[in-house]
């Protein structure tokens, strides 16, 4: 049965370059995993260990190697783009075409994740947009993959664990895995592909990634698309058997054109981030034109389950409220309905937690607030 694999993957998969570890060798091992990026002010970012939303120039550099290595033939291979955005002022335009010389094997243009950020387990999320013009065939390439480090004595040709492709306008997911110390002549214990539909044209698609890597019954693979979660393997291998862990790719990769009836491909990559093992969906997931809320008027509140009748500024019912240091302590203090949080149905019999963006309100009416109270999230709803 192995060699059938190796046969078919041989065939249509010899995705990897034979000198493809040598250059990642190359890479820089900079601490520096989270730029200033205004982009991120709304997040907590402790457990993001990278974020890309293709706002700094300097990516056009081709010896930028601050967060990525680069693998582009030509400076039109990568581009930021200004008119097709998920969100900020640019996303990465990448683009190959048939002409294009082949890059470590293949026809690519990819940013290759750094070494040192690699992980066990990890979060990814990501958006990617296809253009009308973009028409996949029979021959396949890649939008996305975690490419494996092969051990001495294996092929640095071999198929990676988990990738994105696009085959006949539809995406799939192909997924291999080895529990032998060596794989010998590109050929897993197992693989297979798992189809998630179409690919739409002229729109954004939204990605979010679990992986804890895994070649025994250890491992985690969950993937959303859009929101709805279309994969979901618990305690199942998902990667091989090697002492190194698999890093990531973004971008497009087709290792052969041959037979294909379209000679480029464009799409449009924006809102990557990777998190750590403590990391989650809400963290990594693209947020697209969601409104970016400045650091010092996100804050955090808790609402008590009861009411009280209050007299202040104006007679009426109070919510009970703790923020800041006061969460977590016996002492409430009163919130006005009429200063009520704007996006939040209170409903009697349960404590919430929330995230609210409060900022000053300019020139408020005579006998109104000054503050200005709106729902960002709901972390928490508990009964009472």
């Amino acid at each position: 049965m192995k060699k059938f694999f190796y046969i078919l993957l041989l065939a249509i998969f010899a995705c990897s370059p034979d000198n493809e570890d040598a250059i990642l060798e190359q890479q820089p091992t900079s601490s520096d995993t989270l730029e200033s990026m205004n982009l991120e002010s709304n997040l907590d970012t402790d457990n993001l260990l990278t974020v890309e939303y293709f706002e700094d120039p300097a990516l056009l550099d081709p010896n930028y190697s601050n967060e990525w290595w680069q693998a582009f033939a030509y400076e039109d291979s990568f581009q930021v783009e200004e008119t097709i955005k998920r969100a900020g002022n640019f996303s990465g335009r990448f683009e190959i075409n048939s002409t294009d010389p082949k890059l470590s094997g293949g026809i690519r243009a990819e940013m290759t994740q750094r070494l040192d950020l690699v992980g066990e387990e990890r979060w990814y999320g990501f958006s990617q947009y296809f253009p009308a013009s973009y028409v996949s065939d029979s021959t396949p390439e890649l939008a996305g993959q975690w490419h494996d480090q092969p051990d001495e004595g294996e092929s640095a040709g071999r198929t990676p664990s988990n990738f994105i492709m696009i085959r006949n306008d539809r995406f799939i997911w192909y997924l291999s895995w080895d529990a032998d110390e060596i794989t010998y002549n590109n050929s897993p214990d197992r693989f297979m592909e798992i189809d998630l539909g179409p690919v739409p044209k002229d729109q954004w698609i939204d990605w979010v990634v679990h992986i804890k890597f895994a070649y025994d019954n250890t491992g985690i693979l969950e993937v959303w698309k859009d929101g709805e979660k279309v994969i979901d393997r618990h305690n199942l291998p998902n990667s091989y058997n090697d002492t190194k862990l698999p890093y990531f790719k973004l971008g497009i990769y087709k290792w052969d054109w041959n037979g294909s009836s379209v000679n480029q491909k464009v799409m449009y990559w924006d809102e990557v981030r990777i998190g750590n093992e403590n990391s989650n969906y809400e963290e990594v997931k693209p947020r697209g034109s969601e409104e970016i809320v400045p650091p010092e008027s996100k804050i955090n509140m808790m609402v008590n389950s009861y009411t009280v009748s209050c007299l202040g500024e104006m007679q009426g019912t109070c919510l009970l409220v703790q923020e800041g240091n006061m969460i977590g302590t016996e002492n409430w203090e009163n919130f006005y309905f009429s200063n009520s949080i704007e996006g939040f149905s209170y409903e009697p019999g349960f404590v919430y937690g929330l995230v609210v963006k409060k900022t000053e309100v300019e020139n408020p009416p005579l006998g109104g607030s000054s503050i200005k109270y709106e729902l960002v999230e709901i972390v928490s709803k508990e009964a009472q």
